[in-house]
């Protein structure tokens, strides 16, 4: 099988000012196999790139508005997760110009009048690497059982998280979602029942949130959930109480069916601390509470509650 066969479901981002190049890049790489998404400047390419979450991305040089260094450069800063591999495409070759795009963060760099078995080959090998990338990324973030954001990626979200929500002016939350007697489940059905349950939890959840939002599995039957950004305080109440009846819904544990329950606690940044530590530790709290108040509801954090 050759090698755009097996990459036909990479997806490449191509921002290119010129109509003619984006053209004749998308054309080429549709021939190759390869899904494709279309920028037309350096801040088209970086506001899609957090939608589009492309396997790579072919950056011109010269583009109005913001260029591809520039391009480059702000997406270097603020990607999470294993690196997409930018190709730098530009027609100047003279040694200035090539370290000034390794320096923003370019992985590799192609001249125009661009010669295509080149691009080719030089596209398949950063994919192949990125692939090998983002498989032992996802080992090392994500949990085993529920294929969730493990702690170490939740507190990268997190951090990142608030550091837009700081440069945007905004707000978010954070829901530390405990289950009720979950100890009884694994000694009423057995571990690999409980873990069964864990698992269609974690699906249920992850279906009820955006795709902006992250879900995650500090471990046992911990999750958490970063909504952002949120217009009100409201709005992870609406989240909350979904989360509340998904999680009430009978659990099938091969054949037998279970049911159980949550308590949430809820903070919000900036309103209640600025540190990923403290509004951890402020949903814990507040969780504690809606235990303490009789379980299945949530609690928003207060501080007059803090022991």
């Amino acid at each position: 099988m050759q090698a755009a066969e097996r990459d036909k479901q990479s997806l490449i981002l191509v921002a290119e000012d010129d109509a003619a190049m984006r053209a004749a890049l998308q054309q080429f790489l549709i021939r190759q196999g390869y899904a494709v998404v279309l920028a037309g400047d350096g801040q088209e390419a970086i506001d899609m790139c957090a939608s589009a979450m492309p396997d790579l991305i072919l950056l011109d040089v010269r583009m109005p508005n913001v260029d591809g260094l520039a391009a480059c450069r702000t997406l270097r800063k603020d990607t999470i997760g294993p690196r997409i591999p930018i190709i730098m495409l530009t027609a100047l070759f003279d040694a200035g110009s090539v370290d000034r795009a390794f320096e923003a963060g370019a992985d590799d760099y192609v001249t125009k009048p661009v010669h295509w078995a080149i691009l080719r080959q030089r596209i398949r090998v950063l994919l192949e690497r990125h692939g090998t990338e983002a498989r032992i990324h996802h080992q090392a973030t994500f949990d085993a059982l529920t294929d969730l954001p493990n702690r170490t990626l939740f507190l990268d979200r997190l951090n990142h998280a608030m550091q837009l929500a700081t440069r945007n002016q905004s707000r978010l939350a954070l829901l530390f979602i405990d289950l009720d007697g979950f100890k009884q489940i694994n000694d009423t059905f057995g571990h690999a029942a409980g873990d069964a349950l864990l698992r269609q939890l974690g699906q249920r959840l992850k279906d009820l949130i955006r795709h902006s939002d992250t879900l995650a599995r500090l471990g046992g039957d911990e999750f958490t959930a970063i909504i952002a950004p949120i217009g009100t305080p409201h709005d992870p109440q609406v989240v909350a109480d979904k989360i509340l009846v998904t999680v009430a819904e009978p659990f099938d544990l091969d054949g037998q069916q279970a049911t159980i329950s949550a308590s949430i606690g809820i903070t919000l940044f900036p309103d209640d601390a600025n540190t990923t530590a403290d509004l951890l530790q402020n949903a814990d709290q507040a969780m504690y509470q809606a235990k303490k108040f009789g379980k299945n509801r949530y609690h928003f954090y207060r501080p007059e509650s803090t022991p």
